[in-house]
């Protein structure tokens, strides 16, 4: 059944983003006070939403995932992975496909993953869904659960199950099974920004404002005009000639021209755009290059990285392995789940050794656990299965030794 969901798909180059992703931000719905139509191919047009979601999305999709249980109170590497975990789509390397799925999550709110299986049920392959073409509904079965199913429109009269579809969702209102666009959500100073930006644009390749006049009493001949100006040009024109002196004859006056206020303040306007976009997609600023308020994330590059993986990273990350470990739920593999390192990104390589060392020494961690974090094989023979632990230690209310 969802093969006929995916068999229908066809590449068109001559489409745009918004001609694919369309539904739901139609124009009349899009339009903002601005008078702009903000759909998911006008927001991108905005560098500092592109930056934010490219940013995002490459940081998510480029973390190491891995398959982990617990056993004995310790996390084990589940072996061997499934084998879709290792190659996600037949068309797209695994970085592409989670990629995707992120992207899908900052414009639509959702992301739709459609499970390819074969007769016994195991998965193929993931397929990232066009968000906009894929309706949810929760209904009840015979036994009175609730249950997801899923319609779209390019397969007409097919009741797709969460077996089929695995649904990836953003922020969620009280009562609603879908997520919230932040394209929707955002939509009127989304439309400030790219106002804002049309009329930069408009203001340099339309704008025929010089830049000082000479004002010369009387009328000018065309060749008077050329000569003047020419004058002008070769005794102040350069940066060798500024500042000059500069003396005018026949009641001749200068006047160099400013811009308005309204004018000059575009770019004020420009910067708090980003600003905004920013507080949206929680990104620090300084990663959208506004370093106004970079400290604000930490006095150092040690405490940004911290704070961008734990406040704009961790919650992506945890809605994209939910995700992937229900899919290994539905196949039946029961006690494994899907994990990002991203602990990578919270540390330093001085800190992090400086960690495994205190967690060694107090028997927290063995040597072969942190070689197994660091991506290294166990020692032989079961040499670093060994846990450690101070010898001088000893309860508070113990008699000392004669």
């Amino acid at each position: 059944m969802i093969r006929r969901l995916l068999g229908g798909r066809t590449e068109q180059r001559e489409l745009t983003f918004s001609d694919i992703w369309k539904r739901g931000l139609e124009a009349d719905s899009a339009r903002t006070t601005s008078g702009e139509v903000v759909d998911y191919d006008a927001a991108l047009t905005l560098s500092s939403v592109y930056a934010a979601i490219r940013l995002l999305s490459d940081s998510v999709s480029t973390l190491d995932l891995d398959v982990l249980y617990r056993s004995g109170g310790s996390e084990q590497k589940f072996r061997p992975l499934p084998p879709w975990v290792l190659s996600m789509s037949t068309e797209l390397r695994n970085h592409e496909v989670l990629g995707q799925v992120v992207t899908s999550l900052l414009l639509d709110g959702n992301a739709y993953l459609a499970t390819l299986r074969d007769d016994t049920g195991r998965v193929l392959s993931l397929s990232v869904l066009d968000p906009t073409d894929i309706t949810p509904s929760m209904g009840s079965d015979d036994g009175g659960a609730q249950r997801l199913t899923f319609t779209s429109a390019k397969a007409p009269g097919v009741t797709f199950t969460s077996r089929d579809i695995s649904m990836v969702r953003g922020l969620m209102k009280p009562g609603q099974i879908q997520g919230v666009s932040p394209v929707t959500a955002a939509r009127e100073f989304l439309g400030l920004g790219i106002a804002t930006q049309k009329f930069g644009a408009a203001f340099f390749g339309n704008g025929a404002t010089p830049g000082a006049v000479i004002e010369v009493p009387g009328q000018l001949s065309p060749e008077g005009a050329q000569q003047l100006k020419s004058a002008w040009n070769e005794v102040h024109k350069g940066a060798s000639n500024g500042s000059r002196l500069a003396v005018l004859t026949e009641s001749a006056k200068f006047s160099k021209i400013s811009l308005s206020p309204e004018d000059s303040q575009f770019l004020e306007t420009r910067q708090a755009t980003v600003q905004d976009v920013a507080r949206l997609y929680g990104v620090p600023p300084h990663l959208l290059a506004d370093a106004s308020g970079s400290t604000s994330w930490g006095s150092g590059l040690a405490e940004q990285n911290v704070a961008f993986s734990q406040y704009s990273l961790r919650p992506l990350v945890t809605r994209v392995e939910a995700a992937l470990t229900s899919i290994m739920r539905s196949e039946g593999i029961a006690v494994a789940y899907a994990r990002f390192d991203l602990e990578s990104m919270r540390r330093v390589t001085s800190d992090r050794w400086a960690a495994y060392s205190t967690a060694i020494q107090s028997g927290v961690l063995s040597i072969d656990e942190v070689r197994s974090y660091e991506g290294l094989a166990a020692l032989p023979d079961g040499e670093g299965q060994r846990h450690y632990i101070p010898l001088n230690l000893a309860p508070v209310d113990a008699e000392p030794q004669g």
